[in-house]
Formats: structure tokens, C-alpha cells, sequence
């Protein structure tokens, strides 16, 4: 039992140092895209997606809509060393 504990407290030490090393990257731009579900009109939104993508853009979130979905898109890109400093509250 010990053992065990052990070597959870030991991999999540573990965890916690690689988290340290990570580095920071701050959100720099922002895209919503609507992709309407329409046989005519989705590649529209689809080209736009696809571009984003192209250019960087990550994938943050996609919401339902009626009649399609809108892409929520991140630019991301390199801290500069600054360690950001974050309480957790509940």
C-alpha cells in the first residue's frame, strides 16, 4: 500500500517539474467561422476553416447552432520566457 502511494506522489512530482518546463504561450488572435449546413453554401465556411488552419490557427471550440456550426479559432503563439503567475479559485 505504501508502495503504491509512493509511486503516485513520485509520478505526479514528476508531472509537476515537466509542467514548470513548459513553455508559456499566449493567445494572440481570435476567429469565429459559421459553416452553414446547406448543400451550396458549407464550403464556404469550410475554405475559411481550412485557411485559418493553414495560417495557424488552432481549434478551440465549435458550437451547435440551427442550421450549422461556428468554429471558435486561436492564434497562439510563443511566451517570451515570462513565467504567468495563475491562482485557482473555485
Amino acid at each position: 500500500m505504501a508502495k503504491e502511494k509512493n509511486s503516485k506522489i513520485e509520478k505526479i512530482e514528476k508531472d509537476i517539474k515537466l509542467l514548470k518546463k513548459r513553455k508559456t504561450r499566449k493567445l494572440t488572435k481570435m476567429k469565429f467561422v459559421g459553416v452553414v449546413f446547406d448543400p451550396q453554401k458549407y464550403k464556404v465556411g469550410e475554405a475559411e476553416i481550412n485557411d485559418a488552419l493553414s495560417d495557424g490557427f488552432e481549434v478551440i471550440r465549435d458550437f451547435e447552432t440551427g442550421g450549422g456550426i461556428v468554429m471558435a479559432l486561436g492564434k497562439w503563439e510563443k511566451g517570451e520566457g515570462k513565467t504567468v503567475k495563475k491562482e485557482w479559485t473555485n
